[in-house]
């Protein structure tokens, strides 16, 4: 797989293209609250012509929005125009379909999710990461950005601290930050920014899994609530990825359970507030549908 191939196919073929195109639209959604169905449903024209594919989500206020997927081999046919006219659920985009002067024009109602995905920081490691994933996991290395946006969204955290988020690959190890360096002028324009990743750098690197931590209150925040919320990300979607993938088989999942128990405990990260993350951060889409 290249690693710099684009996240999203925007000129699948089939269902299946279709289908992965919304899973992962799902998990970046996260950032703005939205809460994928996992029902994808064919579309298909009066001659029984698959054409594209439709699914749905709940936005942050609960209300029931719909996304089309043209297949590449049938748009300029008008299937879309065709589908708003006899549609009227309001629709969600995202800021790069080019989608929202088609609605405007035809007065169809919509909303845009990830206009924060337009930010410098998050290019920069969207590219960085490209679709390179864990090999452990098989997990996409920007779910760990995705999902992690999508708690501190639950935390009401600042847009720096979003910002600082996304960079905090790119300089918390030494040969990351050796890479980094020469060009840290391209990954953020917010000395504010720079500075809350290299202080999350600092408090993250003292107390790496390896180290033995006896106590939360061992754990130093350091100064800056932001770092704090960037902390609560990281910890959260890393013990989320652990109980998944690697609970019953890492060699040291006893010790590792009791490094995120800490940690949790430390940020003031409930049971009851990570449980109810936990079931966030998982997408589970529902295949069946995609039969047509």
């Amino acid at each position: 797989m290249n690693a710099n191939a684009p996240r999203f196919d925007m000129d699948a073929t089939d269902l299946e293209g279709a289908f992965r195109y919304f899973e992962n639209r799902a998990v970046q959604a996260l950032m703005d609250g939205h809460a994928w169905t996992g029902l994808v449903t064919p579309l298909s024209d009066e001659r029984g012509t698959v054409w594209g594919a439709r699914t749905t989500c709940r936005d942050a206020e609960g209300t029931l929005r719909q996304s089309v997927y043209v297949l590449a081999s049938h748009r300029g046919q008008g299937h879309l125009s065709r589908y708003v006219a006899a549609t009227d659920l309001p629709f969600v985009t995202g800021p790069h379909s080019h989608l929202e002067a088609f609605f405007t024009k035809r007065g169809v109602p919509y909303s845009v999710s990830g206009r924060f995905t337009t930010t410098r920081e998050y290019r920069v490691i969207e590219r960085h990461y490209g679709s390179r994933r864990a090999v452990r996991s098989g997990v996409d290395y920007m779910c760990h950005i995705d999902e992690g946006l999508g708690v501190l969204r639950h935390f009401n955290a600042s847009d720096a601290a979003r910002r600082a988020w996304c960079l905090h690959p790119l300089v918390q190890a030494d040969g990351d930050l050796a890479e980094s360096f020469p060009r840290l002028h391209e990954l953020t324009d917010s000395p504010q920014v720079l500075a809350l990743a290299m202080e999350y750098r600092n408090i993250a690197n003292a107390y790496l899994s390896h180290r033995e931590v006896t106590s939360a209150d061992d754990l130093a925040l350091g100064p800056l609530p932001d770092v704090a919320d960037m902390l609560r990300a990281d910890k959260v979607q890393n013990y989320k990825d652990f109980l998944l993938h690697h609970r019953e088989s890492h060699p040291r999942r006893s010790v590792l359970d009791r490094y995120f128990r800490l940690w949790l405990d430390r940020l003031d990260v409930s049971r009851e507030v990570f449980a109810t993350l936990f079931a966030r951060l998982q997408v589970r889409p529902e295949k069946v549908p995609l039969r047509g």
